[in-house]
C-alpha cells in the first residue's frame, strides 16, 4: 500500500463487496480517491524518550487527466517554516519528488535511492508519500474476520520494504493499521489509526500513529479538511518548482 501519508487521510464509504485481495486493495485504493482536497495537518515527532516536537503543514492536492499532483508546504515551527515538498505522479513516465528547504535556498530531488531516508525526520519515509500504482505488487489475504481483512502485499523489487500487512475495515475499506516488515520478515513499523470522523460522506483518519520498532513515533492529526476544492484555488502553476522557490 503506497501514499501512506496523503492517502490515510481521505476515504469515501465504499458501494460493494470485494472478495479476492486485489479487490479489497483495489477498492481501498478507490474510496480515497478525491478530485482535489486542502489540508492543515499537525505533525508530532515523538523520540524514544517521549520528547515531542510539533510542526504543521498544509496540504494541498488535485488530480488531473495524467498525474496526481501533491504539494506540503511547513507552516511552523520556525525552524521548518517555508520548507515545501512537491509529489507529481504520472500515469505515465517518471514520478518526481522534490523538496525545497529555505535555509539553503535549494530544492533537491529524491533519487529512487533516497525514497528510504526519512521525510522531514519523521517515521515516514519518502516512499510512504508515493502516489503512484503499486506496479508489480502482489496480495494476498492472509486473513477473513468478521469486521476486516488482513492483506499482506509483496510491494515489488523496487520498494525498500518486503512485505506490508493492511487491516482493511469491511465497512469503509479504511486501512486501520498497516504493517511494514524487511526483506527479512522483521517489524520495521506500524501505522495505526487511532482517530477517525465524518466530512459529509468520507471517511478521514483524523488522527494516525507511526510506531517505529526503533522506539520513535510520528503522530498525524487532521486539523481540517475541505475537498473538491475550486480549481482556481489549485492552478496548475502551484505545482511546480518554481512556486516550490516562491513560497506560495
Amino acid at each position: 500500500m503506497r501514499a501512506i501519508l496523503a492517502s490515510l487521510l481521505l476515504a469515501l464509504a465504499p458501494t460493494a463487496a470485494a472478495e479476492t485481495a486485489e479487490e479489497i486493495m483495489d477498492k481501498a485504493r478507490e474510496v480515497r480517491q478525491v478530485d482535489s482536497a486542502v489540508q492543515r495537518v499537525r505533525m508530532v515527532l515523538v523520540s524514544k524518550s517521549g520528547s515531542e516536537r510539533v510542526r504543521e503543514m498544509k496540504v494541498s492536492m488535485k488530480r488531473g487527466d495524467d498525474a496526481i499532483k501533491s504539494l506540503f508546504r511547513f507552516e511552523s515551527p520556525s525552524d521548518v517554516a517555508g520548507t515545501a515538498f512537491l509529489q507529481i505522479d504520472r500515469d505515465e513516465g517518471a514520478d518526481e519528488q522534490m523538496i525545497y528547504m529555505p535555509a539553503i535556498k535549494r530544492t533537491n530531488r529524491i533519487s529512487s535511492k533516497g525514497r528510504k531516508g526519512s521525510f522531514m525526520g519523521s517515521d515516514f519515509t519518502y516512499e510512504d508519500l508515493d502516489l503512484g500504482d503499486e506496479g508489480d505488487a502482489q496480495h494476498t489475504v492472509a486473513e477473513d474476520a468478521a469486521d476486516h481483512w488482513v492483506v499482506d502485499t509483496n510491494p515489488g523489487e523496487e520498494s525498500t520494504y518486503g512485505r506490508i500487512r493492511s487491516h482493511v475495515d469491511k465497512s469503509t475499506y479504511l486501512a486501520k493499521k498497516v504493517e511494514f516488515f524487511d526483506d527479512d520478515g522483521a517489524l520495521i513499523k506500524t501505522l495505526t489509526v487511532t482517530e477517525t470522523t465524518m466530512s459529509g460522506d468520507k471517511h478521514v483518519a483524523k488522527v494516525s500513529v507511526m510506531k517505529a520498532e526503533k522506539g520513535s513515533a510520528t503522530r498525524l492529526e487532521v486539523l481540517e479538511q475541505r475537498f473538491d476544492v475550486p480549481a482556481e484555488e489549485l492552478p496548475d502553476d502551484m505545482f511546480t518548482q518554481a512556486n516550490l522557490e516562491r513560497g506560495n
